[in-house]
């Protein structure tokens, strides 16, 4: 995590700059807006693989708990044990595009985000700049909750939901029109002087913003 979030800052220099990520790279964006402070102008999150190094819900609890699961089960059996984690409950993932493997690079992964993360959820009260959490209707639930808690902690904090995607169709592949309205609307709300233009995960709007 201190290599990636190193190379963050180092991308970034001392300009403003507005970070997004997406699943791992979406806990490397908040660790990277923790130690970047006022330089950062918003944080995009589409379902981060994790928000902290603390339980703060029974959702997160059990999503911990699958994440051991996956990583204690059969080397053969992995993959396909981390696809069903991601979907809603009674949905299959679809079949992968390459035949189902785990490797070198998802044990990095597992390293970087299930065994040390840097920060707890808490730590996330210090970004100032707007946060907003996107996910798909069709992934695991846990993802609202992640949205519920980063309301709870963060000063701003909002959320917007593509009701038909999920883990394995992202926005930025499968609706890349309507990501890139959200992400320029969150963009705008970050600068200095203007009006936020995205809807917090608290309030009830209608859309674009949420469903």
């Amino acid at each position: 995590m201190d290599a990636e979030v190193a190379a963050i800052a180092e991308a970034a220099g001392s300009r403003p700059c507005h970070l997004a990520g997406f699943s791992a790279g979406a806990t490397v964006a908040l660790a990277a807006a923790l130690a970047l402070g006022q330089s950062v102008r918003s944080v995009a999150v589409l379902q981060p693989a994790f928000i902290g190094d603390d339980d703060w819900d029974p959702a997160e609890a059990e999503w911990r708990s699958g994440w051991r699961g996956v990583v204690e089960s059969p080397q053969p059996g992995r993959t396909a044990a981390f696809r069903e984690l991601l979907m809603r409950p009674g949905l299959a993932p679809p079949p992968p595009n390459t035949p189902p493997r785990w490797d070198f690079h998802d044990n990095l992964l597992e390293r970087m985000l299930f065994r040390d993360t840097g920060f707890v959820s808490a730590d996330l009260a210090a970004i100032h700049a707007p946060v907003l959490t996107i996910r798909g209707g069709r992934s695991s639930p846990r993802w609202a909750a992640v949205s519920r808690r980063l309301a709870d902690v963060c000063p701003d904090a909002r959320e917007h939901v593509f009701p038909h995607l999920h883990h394995f169709t992202p926005p930025f592949r499968d609706a890349p029109e309507e990501l890139a309205a959200v992400l320029l609307a969150l963009w705008a709300s970050g600068e200095p002087g203007t009006v936020p233009a995205c809807r917090s995960v608290t309030e009830a709007a209608r859309p674009p913003f949420g469903v």
